[in-house]
């Protein structure tokens, strides 16, 4: 028999309700807290109801630049906020600043080859193996201890889905991939006497940004 839902039921049904509340330490988990429902192709899925991407963008030295290049560049880049924001109200543009570890894995990986190859040789080179050996030591060490950390610089823009249903969910991530390109070339454009470039994080590129905001034994 088939039953029969009001249209306020089936609002309800569709909407997403989630309300972050406090985590009870030993009885809740941290995805129980967390706003992140899932990842769609390279954006996250949020149980409030959006759909984010997270941009990375390079970083401008200003320490290079003379105090008017400096106000040249900050104008500019008002002036991009401005038009992006300007027409659009209740947008929301999210920046983060966030200090990374530099993965020397495929650095090391190559050094290790260097190393494979020589040892192979009929005649190795001694000093030059013991050289290689000293040189994947030191970037090993680097890599375990993450002494060695970077600036990315991150942008995380948002749209809203409007039902919990796979069609929404398709129409919100091709909104949020226009979004996205504008976003990236109008950066670039404002800011390309600076070299100024952006780039949509993969899954796998947010995913790792997660994991390191996450990894409370680093901060």
């Amino acid at each position: 028999m088939k039953k029969w839902f009001s249209k306020k039921q089936q609002e309800d049904f569709y909407s997403f309700d989630f309300t972050p509340t406090p985590l009870a330490k030993g009885q809740s988990s941290l995805q129980e807290m967390s706003l992140i429902q899932a990842q769609y192709q390279d954006y996250f899925v949020t149980k409030r109801g959006y759909l984010v991407a997270l941009i990375q963008t390079s970083g401008i030295n200003l320490d290079l630049l003379t105090a008017t290049e400096q106000a040249d560049a900050f104008d500019e880049y008002n002036a991009f906020l401005m038009a992006m924001l300007g027409d659009v109200d209740g947008e929301v543009h999210q920046y983060l600043d966030i200090t990374m570890p530099v993965y020397l894995q495929e650095y090391i990986l190559f050094w290790q080859q260097r190393y494979l190859q020589e040892q192979e040789k009929p005649t190795p080179n001694e000093a030059k193996l013991s050289l290689l050996a000293s040189y994947i030591d030191y970037y090993s060490t680097l890599a375990s201890t993450s002494e060695m950390t970077t600036k990315q610089h991150i942008v995380v823009l948002h749209t809203k889905i409007a039902k919990r249903t796979y069609p929404a969910l398709e129409q919100a991530a091709h909104q949020l991939e226009e979004k996205v390109s504008s976003f990236i070339r109008q950066l670039e454009a404002a800011l390309v006497t600076y070299d100024m470039t952006a780039n949509q994080l993969t899954a796998r590129e947010s995913r790792a940004i997660l994991q390191h905001l996450l990894n409370f034994s680093q901060h």
